[in-house]
C-alpha cells in the first residue's frame, strides 16, 4: 500500500475519501439493526438423531425388529464414528456421530435414501424422523406453558393446542417446529370391548376387526351412461360420532352394533409427563428455532403472539400462555454489557491519549478511526451473514485497541516530523511512509494468526470464527484508514507544532534502555523474560476446561428417580408433595422471593425452576430447596443449581459420559452400578447419574406358549399373540379419518385389574367353544430395564457425570479416568470390558490436539512473514522470542482472576492467548524494524536500539494502553454472562501490561546480544529516514 505526496495534496482525492468514510458510517449506521442478535454464533454438529416409534411395542421388539436393521443400513455412510441408540417401550432414539468437516447435508439425504431401504420394515410403523443437527436443529428456542385456572381435559388442551396456538406460531419467521413430545397431541381411536360379554355373544375379536376394517370410502372407477361419464364412489366412512352405530354381527336375529359392546375412546397416542405452572396444571411445549435465525426478534414476535392470544381467543376457553424459560432478557442483558462495555473502552481510552498527546486535534484524528472501523467491520458482518452476539461483540471491544494502534502509529510519526519543523503536509508525507512497512507487516501478522483458528473443525472451536473474522475485519479496517483516511484528515486539521520537551523522554529512555549498556541488567531481564516466564507459566497454568459457565438469574432443581415411574405414579408420588410443600412454604411466607416457577415431570426425573426476586441469595435458595421441598422424597436424589446461560445453546457442555461395553448386559450393569457407587463417594459434590438404566426396575410379565394346548386347538402362536395383544394395548386395525385427521385405530380389551384376571379371560375358538389363556400359556414376571443403550450395534451402559460447580473438566476427567481404572482393576481383572469418554472429555482432548496444532502453524506463518518483513532471521527469532513474557502476563492475570472469582483454562481463553501473539508481536516489530533501518544507515548496535526506543516508544506505550483500557470492562465487568470473556480479557490485559512495563527492556536485552550484531541487515535500502543521534 503506498501513500505518496502528491495522493496526500489531492484535494479531489481527499475529498473522495472523506465522502466515501462519511458513507460507510451512514451505511453501517442503518445496516446495524437489521444484523440478527443471538447469544452465541450459529454451531453446526456433526450429527444427525432418527427418532422411531411404535406404539405398544416393548424395547425387545422394537430392537430387533427396526432398530438393529436401521443401524445395520447405515453403517454404510461416509465419515460415520459412531453409532448409538436408546431403546425403550414404544421408542427408540438413534443418533449418528460424524467426523468434522462432513458434509451434513449430503449425508442428510443419504440418510433419508438408506431409510427407505431398510429391509421387512412394518406397514404400520411410520419411517423414523431424521434431525439434521448441523442446522442447529434439535436446539430450543424457548419453553412455554398453557394453563388454566380451572381443571380442563387433555382433549381440551390438544383442540387449543392445534387448532389457534400452532397455526399462531407457525407464521412466526424463525420458528422452524413446535415440538409436543412432553404431552404429545397425537392421537389414537380406541375401540374397547369387555371380553366376557364377546364371549356371552359367541362374537371374536376378528368379528369386529373385520366391521371396521370395512369402513373406507372406495372409488369405482368410470361409467359412461348416454353421452356423459360418471366417477363411481362408494361410501363406507362413517363419523366418528356415529361409529358406535356400525353393524357388527346378528345374533338370534338381533342385530348388535359395535356400541352395545365396546366403547369408543379418543385419547393421546401416548402417555402424558406431568407439567404445571405457578401450582397449576399445564401443557408444557417448546420452540425449535430455524437455522441461523435472529433470536430476539424472534422472541419478540413470538411474545407479541403470546398477547394476542392471551387478551383474544384464549379467555374463552379459560386459558393463557407463558414462557417458562425466555432466554431474550439474558441475552439482551449479555449484549447491553458488551455495548456498553465498548463505549467504555473507547472512552477510556481517548481519556488516555488526551493525557499523552494533550493536543485534541490529534486525540479527534485518532478517534476518528473508531467509527470508520468499525462501520466497515459491521458492513463486513452484514456481506458475510454474522450475527451480533457475545463472541462477535467482545470482538468488537477487544478490537478496541487495535483500531487505535495504526492510527496512533501514524498521528504520532506524523507530529514527530511536525515538531522538527516540517512542513504539514511532508511530515504527513514522509511520516505516513515510515511506518507504512511496519503496520503493514504487524497487521498481516497478527491476520494471519487468526487464519488457523477457521481452520479449527470441532464443534466449540466454531464459536471462534466470529471473533476471528470480527478482528480481523477490524485489523484491516484499521490499516485502511490509518494510512488512507487519516492523513487524508489530516491535511485539514494538523498544524505545525513545537519540538516535544525531551528531558523527561530520556529519563524513560534511559531505563528502557538499560539492558543496553548493563550486562548485569541484560542478563537478570533476558533470565526472567525467557526460561523463568516459561517455567512458571507452565507451573502456574490454570485448569483446562471446556467453555465458561455464565450464570443466569434462574434456579433450576432437579429430582432423579431411583428406579422408573409410571407417569401416573410420578404425579402422584413425587409432583403433588412437591407442589403440596411450595404452596405451604408460600402460605407460611417460609420460601424465599420468587416470580414465576414451574415443574414438569416424565418416567424418569421431576425439574424445576424458579425465577427470583432481584435481591436474592443462590445459598439460600439451595438450602430452602434441599431441606423444605425436596427432603424425604422417597427413592430419589435431588440435585440444585443456579441455571446456566449456555444451556441451551450447548447443552451437556461440561457432562462427561463413561460408556461401558463389550460384555453381556447383567454383567455391564454389575460394573456400572459399582462405579456409581464408588464415584459418588470419590466426588459427593459432582452430579453424577445413569445415563441408562443399571437396574431392572421394570416389570415384565413374560408369556411362554403351551405347545400341545395350541396343537389341539389348531392355533398359531402367531394367532395367539394377537390375542393377547388385542386384550392388552390393542391391536392395530388401520387409520380411521375423522374431520381432516387421520388417527391410528386399535382393538382393545378393557383395562385389566391384575394377571390372574387377564388369565382367566376367555375367548372364542371356533370349534373349540370358550378356551380360558391360562390353559395356553404360562406366565412369569421377570425385571427389565426400562431402556438400554446400544453402541456401534452392541449393548453398552453409561454414566452421566458433571464436574461440581467451580472445577475444571480437565483435570476432573484425569481424575475420574483415574477412578475408573482403578476400580476396573479389581472388577474386570481379564480387561474385557471397553471403556469409552464421551461428551465433554473427547470434546476437550479435540480441542486440545487442535490448538497445538493451531499455535504450531501461527508460529510458522508468523516466522516466514517476520523474516519476509524484517529480512533476517536473526530479527525475526528476536521477535519470537518476545512472546514467552506475554504469555506469562496472561498466565499470571488468569491466576488472579481465579482467586477472585474462579477462573480455568476454557477455550475461549486459549483463544485469548493466541490473539495475545498477535497483539504483542506488533510492538517487537515496531523495535526490530526500527533497529534494522538504523543498522542499514549506519548506527551500531547499541545506538540503533536506543534510537528505536526513543523513535516507537510513545506509540508503543499508547497503543499498548489502549489494548488494555479497551478490555478492561470486560474484565471488571459483574453482569450477567461476564464469564463468557473474562478468562480472555484476563489474558489480554495480563499479557499486555507485562508486555508495557518489561517489553522494550527485553527486546533492548536481546538485541544487544553479540549474536544479532551481525543480523543480515539489508544494506542496499534505501531509507531516507533522518535518524535522530
Amino acid at each position: 500500500m503506498t501513500t505518496p505526496r502528491s495522493f496526500i495534496q489531492s484535494e479531489q482525492v481527499n475529498r473522495v475519501i472523506l465522502c466515501l468514510a462519511l458513507m460507510s458510517i451512514v451505511i453501517a449506521g442503518y445496516q446495524v439493526f437489521s444484523l440478527k442478535s443471538a447469544l452465541l454464533p450459529p454451531i453446526e454438529k456433526p450429527r444427525i438423531t432418527l427418532h422411531t416409534s411404535w406404539q405398544g411395542k416393548g424395547a425387545d421388539e422394537i430392537e430387533q425388529t427396526l432398530v438393529t436393521p436401521l443401524e445395520q443400513q447405515l453403517r454404510s455412510l461416509n465419515g460415520l464414528s459412531r453409532i448409538e441408540s436408546v431403546v425403550s417401550e414404544s421408542f427408540a432414539a438413534t443418533e449418528l456421530f460424524f467426523h468434522p468437516g462432513s458434509d451434513l447435508d449430503q449425508l442428510y439425504l443419504e440418510v433419508l435414501s438408506q431409510i427407505n431401504q431398510v429391509p421387512n420394515w412394518p406397514t404400520q410403523v411410520l419411517p423414523p424422523r431424521v434431525i439434521n443437527q448441523s442446522s442447529g436443529a434439535n436446539l430450543t428456542l424457548a419453553s412455554a406453558m398453557l394453563y388454566g385456572e380451572q381443571n380442563h381435559t387433555k382433549q381440551d388442551y390438544i383442540h387449543v393446542m392445534e387448532k389457534i396456538i400452532e397455526p399462531a406460531l407457525a407464521k412466526v419467521q424463525g420458528v422452524a417446529r413446535i415440538e409436543t413430545g412432553f404431552n404429545s397431541t397425537e392421537q389414537r381411536i380406541d375401540i374397547r370391548f369387555q371380553p366376557k360379554q364377546l364371549t356371552q355373544l359367541g362374537l371374536t375379536t376378528e368379528d369386529i376387526a373385520a366391521a371396521l376394517t370395512a369402513l373406507k370410502d372406495q372409488s369405482g372407477g368410470q361409467m359412461v351412461i348416454g353421452s356423459h361419464d360418471y366417477s363411481l364412489h362408494f361410501n363406507g366412512q362413517v363419523p366418528l360420532e356415529e361409529l358406535g352405530n356400525v353393524n357388527i354381527a346378528v345374533r338370534q336375529g338381533h342385530v348388535i352394533q359395535l356400541h352395545e359392546i365396546a366403547k369408543i375412546v379418543r385419547q393421546p397416542a401416548s402417555p402424558w409427563g406431568y407439567a404445571a405452572f405457578k401450582g397449576k396444571r399445564a401443557f408444557y411445549f417448546t420452540l425449535e428455532p430455524s437455522a441461523n435465525i435472529d433470536s430476539l426478534a424472534t422472541m419478540a414476535e413470538v411474545k407479541a403472539v403470546f398477547e394476542q392470544l392471551n387478551d383474544g381467543v384464549l379467555p374463552r376457553y379459560g386459558m393463557q400462555l407463558s414462557l417458562s424459560r425466555d432466554d431474550a432478557k439474558s441475552i439482551n442483558s449479555a449484549l447491553l454489557q458488551v455495548y456498553g462495555n465498548l463505549l467504555l473502552g473507547i472512552a477510556l481510552a481517548g481519556m488516555m491519549l488526551v493525557l499523552f498527546f494533550g493536543d485534541l486535534r490529534s486525540v479527534g484524528l485518532i478517534m476518528l478511526a473508531v467509527p470508520v472501523c468499525l462501520s466497515l467491520v459491521i458492513l463486513g458482518m452484514k456481506i458475510g451473514d454474522f450475527s451480533l452476539n457475545v463472541i462477535s461483540l467482545a470482538g468488537m471491544a477487544l478490537s478496541t485497541g487495535l483500531l487505535l494502534d495504526a492510527a496512533i502509529i501514524v498521528i504520532e510519526n506524523i507530529n514527530r516530523h511536525l515538531g522538527s519543523g516540517k512542513a504539514v503536509h511532508m511530515a504527513i508525507a514522509q511520516g505516513t511512509r515510515e511506518v507504512r512497512g511496519a503496520i503493514v507487516s504487524s497487521t498481516l501478522s497478527s491476520i494471519l494468526v487468526f487464519i488457523p483458528m477457521v481452520m479449527m473443525e470441532s464443534v466449540e472451536a466454531q464459536l471462534f470464527v466470529d471473533l476471528a473474522f470480527t478482528v480481523s475485519n477490524a485489523l484491516l479496517a484499521s490499516v485502511i484508514v490509518a494510512l488512507v483516511v487519516l492523513p487524508a484528515v489530516a491535511r485539514y486539521s494538523l498544524r505545525p507544532r513545537p519540538a516535544l520537551n525531551t528531558t523527561h523522554n530520556m529519563v524513560n529512555v534511559r531505563w528502557h534502555s538499560a539492558p543496553v549498556n548493563h550486562s548485569g541488567v541484560r542478563y537478570g531481564v533476558l533470565l526472567v523474560g525467557l526460561p523463568l516466564a516459561t517455567v512458571l507459566s507452565v507451573m502456574w497454568l490454570p485448569d483446562f476446561d471446556v467453555l465458561p459457565s455464565p450464570k443466569q438469574k434462574k434456579v433450576n432443581a432437579v429430582v432423579v428417580f431411583e428406579a422408573p415411574l409410571s407417569s401416573q405414579a410420578a404425579e402422584l408420588q413425587i409432583a403433588q408433595k412437591i407442589q403440596a410443600r411450595l404452596l405451604h412454604a408460600q402460605q407460611k411466607k417460609l420460601a424465599p422471593q420468587y416470580g414465576a416457577y414451574g415443574m414438569f415431570c416424565n418416567t424418569q426425573l421431576c425439574q424445576l425452576y424458579f425465577y427470583p426476586s432481584d435481591d436474592w441469595d443462590m445459598s439460600r435458595f439451595r438450602h430452602w430447596l434441599k431441606t423444605d421441598i425436596l427432603a424425604d422424597l422417597p427413592g430419589t436424589v435431588s440435585y440444585v443449581m443456579q441455571a446456566k446461560l449456555l444451556n441451551f445453546a450447548l447443552p451437556d457442555n461440561r457432562t462427561i459420559e463413561l460408556q461401558l461395553s463389550g460384555a453381556a448386559l447383567p454383567e455391564l450393569q454389575s460394573m456400572g452400578q459399582t462405579l456409581l457407587s464408588q464415584l459418588r463417594s470419590l466426588y459427593p459434590l459432582a452430579k453424577i447419574t445413569e445415563k441408562s438404566p443399571l437396574s431392572n426396575h421394570m416389570t415384565r410379565i413374560e408369556f411362554t406358549v403351551r405347545p400341545n394346548a395350541l396343537a389341539r386347538l389348531g392355533l398359531t402362536r402367531a394367532t395367539l399373540n394377537n390375542y393377547l395383544v388385542t386384550l392388552t394395548d390393542g391391536m392395530y386395525l388401520g387409520h380411521y379419518y375423522t374431520q381432516g385427521a387421520s388417527l391410528p385405530m386399535y382393538l382393545s380389551g378393557e383395562q385389566v385389574k391384575d394377571v390372574d384376571s387377564l388369565l382367566n379371560t376367555a375367548i372364542l375358538v371356533p370349534d373349540h367353544g370358550l378356551v380360558y389363556l391360562h390353559q395356553l400359556v404360562t406366565t412369569q414376571m421377570v425385571k427389565v430395564p426400562s431402556e438400554w443403550l446400544r453402541v456401534n450395534g452392541e449393548q453398552a451402559v453409561a454414566l452421566a457425570i458433571e464436574p461440581p460447580e467451580g472445577v475444571a473438566v480437565g483435570p476432573f476427567v484425569e481424575q475420574i479416568k483415574a477412578s475408573v481404572k482403578t476400580q476396573l482393576k479389581q472388577l474386570d481383572p481379564q480387561q474385557t470390558v471397553l471403556v469409552a469418554f464421551q461428551g465433554s472429555a473427547d470434546n476437550l482432548s479435540i480441542f486440545l490436539r487442535e490448538f497445538l496444532l493451531l499455535i504450531l502453524c501461527a508460529l510458522a506463518v508468523l516466522s516466514v512473514l517476520l523474516w519476509l518483513t524484517l529480512k533476517s532471521w536473526q530479527l525475526a527469532l528476536a521477535v519470537l522470542l518476545s512472546l514467552p513474557m506475554a504469555l506469562f502476563g496472561g498466565v499470571l492475570a488468569l491466576n488472579g482472576v481465579d482467586i477472585i472469582y474462579g477462573q480455568s483454562l476454557d477455550m475461549i481463553t486459549m483463544i485469548g492467548f493466541i490473539i495475545l501473539l498477535g497483539l504483542v508481536i506488533n510492538n517487537a516489530i515496531l523495535i526490530a524494524e526500527q533497529v534494522r533501518i538504523g543498522r542499514a544507515n549506519g548506527l551500531a548496535q547499541s545506538q540503533s536500539i536506543i534510537c528505536a526506543i526513543k523513535n516507537r516508544r510513545r506509540p508503543i506505550y499508547m497503543s499498548t494502553g489502549t489494548s488494555i483500557l479497551g478490555m478492561l470492562p470486560l474484565l471488571l465487568s459483574p453482569a450477567e454472562g461476564a464469564e463468557i470473556y473474562r478468562g480472555l480479557g484476563a489474558v489480554i490485559v495480563g499479557g499486555m501490561t507485562i508486555n508495557a512495563i518489561l517489553g522494550m527492556q527485553f527486546m533492548a536485552a536481546l538485541l544487544s546480544m553479540p549474536w544479532f550484531a551481525n543480523a543480515n541487515i539489508d544494506e542496499t535500502v534505501n531509507i531516507k529516514q533522518v535518524v535522530q543521534q
